[in-house]
């Protein structure tokens, strides 16, 4: 999605690139901890509940506020603290305090990334743009980088890789059904996206297994690595939610 051209935060990324910094010697050093309305993706949960040893549920009841968000779909955001300012439940004196698994936005910034066409293959189209706020002195020093650069630097390949996969499931209308129906599909969505050790039980504890006709190393991946777990609920929910042929039924 493409950010709207009367924001003047927003501003089209050049050839040239950009220069910025961040660390302790920049004046607004975590200025930007503060007060957001920050959207989770499934790998930014994956990543955070792992970081703090915690059960999936036990991360989105502790750190989450869970909305209906873009297309209907419920999204969790990251539930800031009940101060004066608001600020990131994970910053820390000397900074984030969950740094190394930061959300995908947080390793972003000051970039925004714009997709098209998301699949199984990847993104058909990418741009970036930057989001210059007022508060944000970085800019005032630093490197230059390009978008490739950055996304080296931060560590962003494998957010924006997995955030790919997610892309035909958040960006599409639910199927339409009854009340009743439509509530299972949401809750199926929700716990397959966000609620993996759920999901874990669910996809070894019921008879999906014997219905889908699953390799047998994939099967053991599945129970073994969350994102090879969290592939496998993607690969599902197109299946189950909108008929895509990303699995198969075993033949009688």
């Amino acid at each position: 999605m493409l950010p709207s051209p009367d924001d003047a935060r927003f501003q089209e990324l050049g050839p040239k690139g950009f220069c910025f910094a961040c660390h302790p010697g920049v004046p607004c050093f975590n200025q930007c901890c503060r007060r957001l309305n920050l959207v989770l993706t499934p790998y930014d949960v994956l990543r955070l509940k792992a970081r703090l040893g915690l059960e999936s549920g036990d991360f989105i009841e502790r750190y989450t506020v869970v909305a209906s968000g873009q297309n209907g779909w419920p999204l969790p955001r990251l539930a800031m603290r009940e101060d004066a300012e608001g600020t990131c439940p994970f910053l820390a004196d000397q900074g984030c305090g969950v740094y190394a698994d930061r959300p995908g936005a947080c390793r972003t910034y000051p970039l925004g990334r714009a997709t098209k066409g998301g699949s199984a293959a990847g993104v058909q189209e990418e741009g970036w743009f930057l989001v210059r706020e007022a508060h944000c002195r970085g800019f005032e020093q630093g490197p230059c980088w390009t978008p490739a650069a950055w996304t080296q630097d931060q560590g962003l390949a494998a957010y924006n890789a997995a955030n790919d996969l997610f892309l035909p499931l958040v960006t599409r209308q639910a199927p339409a059904a009854d009340a009743a129906q439509a509530q299972k599909k949401m809750q199926m969505f929700f716990m397959a996206c966000y609620n993996l050790d759920q999901f874990k039980q669910f996809v070894t504890g019921s008879r999906l297994t014997r219905l889908i006709d699953l390799d047998p190393a994939r099967l053991e991946l599945i129970q073994s690595n969350d994102l090879q777990l969290l592939k496998f609920a993607f690969d599902w929910l197109r299946f189950s939610l909108f008929g895509e042929p990303t699995l198969s039924l075993r033949q009688a």
